[in-house]
């Protein structure tokens, strides 16, 4: 026996108010008469009748204390506990809500097969009282459909199976180790649940799962797996293309659509084709597109706009059909090197390798100037050596190499040379991707160094002898580094920082947008930019980009857009594609094992109470006080 609500012992405080009442009551009153003799003649009457009276008050007293303690425990909830055995008609589903259940056949999708099966075995279960139904939809995330549904509300099974028939089909890979997990919960309640997998994949080990195949017989995918542009060393273009046809044997066509070639936008397309049979044993080929397979002069491909590939067949799965590829155009980052002593090969030499480096992504173009010709605008990074200018380029990134003076605007002050007579120490300023894996130890050599002090929007990022000689600033209209040492009188340009020192400056200040141009669904993309105005574009409208670098999870295939605005105020605009994940083309794929289900014997804790019987007591108490007052006043 146990107490459900404890706290309704405290009625109990009833009783000792109840005996207070009874003890409290005054047995008489003191009343003058005129006369007793009346009361004298039923004295005797009153004298045999006294005995039964008490023993009436003693009854309703005892049915009064009965009454309250009856109520006070009707409050507090007794119940008996008891552990019976689990339902045998608990049923988990588990739909496969991947990519590839998309596809087709019989004007019927493997989704919408799968929910149909899902709703004949709902109806099956509920045909006993004790049917409980679970429905577990593994999408790119699982998540319950329907928990732990019972027959005891028929509109309500009604209802939550209308309700799955709202429930869509992902774009992405199923998260089956998640549908497992959700599962187990179900199987840590009830160990006698069955749990169903709805999918077309094949599973050579399917441990405690029961699999239902919902793949049609008519069921095949011709697909474009992937698309890779290749840039060789003398910077043209070739293309690579991932195809296949998957349950049918088939002679297929790859159609390459390019746009822009050359950045002649007034062009047609350059169209190229291929076709190759596929079969069950050599389902996947790659085919090479080169510059003399596509039609026209067959002229080398030096950039284009975009690229348009696509399979025209009439498969059962079409979202993987069309593949779209984008930066073929390199953006060009105009450099103006302006310096005293052009005929060292310091800063050259670093910029040569920077372009190899980069020259995937960006297409760098160097303009080697002496001081009294360099500009302040029109280029996205300028270099400052020794000579400065007299004011602070605002519409691109500035480098200010042993400066001699503080140009206007630039939120500096320039002092005298030092000397270090040979005697320095280098350390490290506050933490800064300019400064990732440089090691102030490696100096040997710094002669001299200019004291240089920047206002608060400057971080100081390398100090020489306590003093800073590296500092750097990021703001929407002044980005801008400083580096108070020559390259004459120290050996940083023999050394691997500056090197590591340019180039972190570089992907600092001018970040690649794209880490790539094509993503799988559900892969993170990170964004960044030159401008601070950026906007994100999908197939599902506007998405909202946050702080940059941001990072973005593709939910969608399709097209996305990336706009922004350059610190010149140029408008700049990259595209990637979104497509589904490539092992969702492969329709007939086959796991080696679903993961494992375990259940020890589990029993149903339930509890039975008595609030009943006390409620009934208490009104047999109640009939009872009522009666022996009615034979009181007779």
């Amino acid at each position: 026996m146990t107490l459900l609500l404890p706290l309704g012992l405290l009625g109990l405080i009833s009783l000792a108010v109840l005996l207070l009442i009874y003890l409290l009551r005054p047995n008489y009153q003191q009343k003058l008469v005129s006369s007793t003799f009346v009361w004298k003649l039923s004295l005797k009457y009153k004298k045999n009748r006294l005995p039964v009276s008490r023993l009436r008050n003693i009854f309703i007293l005892i049915c009064q204390l009965l009454l309250l303690a009856c109520l006070s425990l009707m409050l507090a909830r007794p119940a008996l506990a008891f552990a019976s055995d689990t339902s045998e008609h608990e049923k988990v589903a588990i739909i496969d809500a991947s990519a590839s259940m998309m596809v087709a056949s019989e004007n019927e999708t493997r989704f919408e097969r799968a929910l149909r099966y899902v709703r004949e075995s709902a109806e099956d279960a509920f045909e006993h009282e004790d049917g409980v139904f679970s429905v577990i939809v593994a999408d790119s995330s699982a998540h319950f459909a329907i928990s732990r549904l019972t027959a005891e509300d028929p509109e309500e099974i009604e209802r939550q199976l209308a309700l799955l028939n709202d429930c869509a089909c992902g774009y992405g890979s199923a998260d089956i180790a998640g549908a497992a997990e959700l599962a187990q919960e179900i199987l840590t309640l009830n160990s006698q649940a069955e749990v169903t997998l709805y999918t077309a994949t094949e599973y050579l080990d399917r441990g405690s799962f029961r699999v239902v195949d919902v793949s049609g017989a008519d069921d095949w995918n011709a697909a474009v797996l992937d698309v890779t542009p290749i840039l060789s060393e003398n910077n043209t273009y070739s293309f690579s293309v991932d195809a296949g046809s998957y349950g049918r044997a088939q002679r297929m066509t790859v159609t390459c659509e390019l746009i822009g070639v050359n950045g002649d936008a007034n062009a047609a397309p350059r169209i190229a084709r291929k076709t190759e049979n596929f079969t069950d044993l050599s389902p996947e080929k790659t085919l090479l597109f080169t510059a003399a397979d596509f039609e026209g002069t067959g002229e080398a491909i030096l950039s284009f706009r975009e690229m348009y590939v696509h399979i025209d067949q009439d498969d059962s799965l079409q979202r993987d059909n069309v593949f779209n590829v984008y930066g073929g155009t390199k953006q060009t980052i105009r450099v103006q090197y302006a310096s005293t002593t052009l005929d060292a090969n310091f800063f050259p030499a670093i910029l040569s390798t920077l372009r190899e480096t980069e020259r995937e992504r960006w297409n760098l173009e160097i303009t080697s100037v002496s001081p009294d010709r360099a500009a302040t605008e029109g280029f996205d990074l300028y270099i400052f050596e020794h000579k400065m200018p007299e004011v602070i380029p605002t519409d691109g990134v500035v480098l200010l190499a042993d400066p001699d003076a503080a140009p206007a605007n630039s939120g500096l002050q320039v002092g005298d040379l030092q000397d270090t007579g040979g005697s320095f120490t280098m350390t490290m300023g506050q933490p800064h991707a300019i400064t990732q894996y440089v090691d102030p130890a490696l100096f040997s050599i710094v002669n001299q160094y200019r004291r240089v002090y920047g206002d608060e929007s400057y971080d100081e990022l390398l100090y020489c002898n306590g003093e800073p000689v590296l500092l750097a600033k990021n703001e929407a209209n002044a980005k801008i580094m400083v580096l108070a040492l020559s390259f004459e009188q120290s050996d940083i340009s023999m050394l691997p920082n500056f090197t590591i020192l340019m180039y972190n400056m570089f992907r600092y200040y001018i970040p690649a947008t794209l880490e790539a141009y094509a993503y799988e669904v559900n892969d993170t993309v990170t964004l960044n930019a030159r401008g601070e105005n950026v906007t994100l574009d999908g197939p599902g409208g506007a998405i909202p980009v946050g702080t940059l670098p941001a990072e973005i999870v593709a939910e969608m295939p399709g097209d996305y857009t990336v706009t922004q605005t350059s610190m010149a105020g140029t408008p700049i605009v990259e595209q990637f594609f979104v497509h589904i994940p490539t092992a969702e083309s492969t329709i007939f794929k086959t796991e080696d094992r679903l993961p494992y289900l375990y259940a020890d014997a589990t029993k149903e804790e339930g509890v039975t109470e008595f609030a009943v019987w006390f409620a009934a007591a208490a009104l047999a108490l109640l009939i009872v006080e009522w009666f022996l007052h009615a034979r009181e006043n007779l």
